[in-house]
């Protein structure tokens, strides 16, 4: 057992087994980080075209999931358990749960016949998200448990949290030790705290993230489409862009990739400014992002015209 007991500061932290959740997404976040350098340094050497189109791309996916897996990997190794005469503080990563203790109404532990469904992200060892527990009802889960048994539910009148301390009795009986000796007039409800990247407004708003990924979609295809036919085109063509209204003849075909590039640079800086607006205008992110997804739309359109017309 590894808590950490501070009996004079009347303070009890109590470190979950995080060692399998977190070798689990470290070798994860490893795989997926050497594969998509590898990939990249393949597809430098391949000329303009669909098959480098598609490992650019695989590389890029594979870098967001390396991105995803080593955030998650970084969660679990801070995930930590902290009781006080206030109340309980559930840590992962940049996202504190707090419980006051006069809102814990009891503490269950698990058994095997209590086998959690959950939904969220999670492997062997390492769970995070919601869930229902036969006999318990809804529960958020912070826990690193491989088996029922290691799971203990601490309740409130609303939700219970599936936590997965070292020492379940041990830990049950802290939260008896302060609750019985909570004099204190601390926060009388449950509150979530975000640090600012996590406390970001568009991890919320789902209309922002859908237009955000329509228009990265957008400009996914618009790469697809000049990269697919890139090959058949001649050394030298004309180029009838609509967008910007004007026939151009170019000396070398490369110039056309001049269209996704534009497109990609307005598609960054809206999605910045989209960011920013979140912060204090809703409507002007939606504005913005709106924006951005017509002018990708529109310079697909152009690019399938100038390609027809090269």
């Amino acid at each position: 057992m590894h808590t950490l007991l501070l009996k004079g500061q009347g303070l009890t932290i109590e470190r979950p087994s995080r060692a399998a959740g977190t070798a689990i997404g470290t070798a994860l976040f490893t795989v997926a980080l050497v594969l998509a350098v590898a990939l990249l340094a393949r597809a430098l050497s391949w000329p303009a075209s669909w098959p480098g189109f598609l490992a650019y791309l695989g590389a890029g996916v594979l870098a967001v999931l390396a991105a995803a897996f080593g955030f998650w990997a970084w969660a679990c190794s801070s995930m930590r358990y902290v009781l006080d005469h206030q109340g309980l503080s559930i840590r992962w990563g940049p996202v504190t749960h707090f419980l006051p203790m006069s809102s814990i109404t009891a503490v269950t532990p698990g058994k095997a016949e209590m086998r959690p469904r959950i939904s969220g992200i999670g492997w062997w060892g390492y769970h995070i998200g919601s869930g229902d527990v036969e006999g318990i009802g809804p529960v958020v889960f912070f826990s690193t448990h491989r088996s029922a048994q290691e799971l203990v539910y601490v309740r409130t009148a609303s939700v219970a949290y599936g936590l997965s301390p070292q020492d379940p009795e041990r830990f049950a009986g802290e939260i008896e030790r302060f609750q019985s000796a909570n004099d204190s007039e601390g926060p009388a409800q449950a509150t979530i705290h975000r640090e600012p990247i996590a406390a970001h407004p568009i991890w919320a708003d789902r209309i922002a993230q859908y237009l955000a990924l329509a228009a990265i979609a957008v400009n996914v295809a618009l790469w697809g489409y000049v990269l697919a036919v890139y090959p058949d085109l001649n050394n030298e063509i004309t180029i009838e862009f609509p967008p910007v209204g004007d026939i151009t003849t170019l000396r070398a075909r490369s110039e056309i990739l001049t269209i996704p590039a534009t497109a990609s640079v307005i598609l960054i800086v809206n999605l910045l400014a989209g960011l920013i607006f979140e912060w204090k205008e809703r409507a002007a992110t939606y504005l913005v992002l709106s924006a951005t997804l017509f002018f990708q739309v529109l310079f697909l359109i152009g690019a399938i015209v100038a390609v027809v017309n090269a």
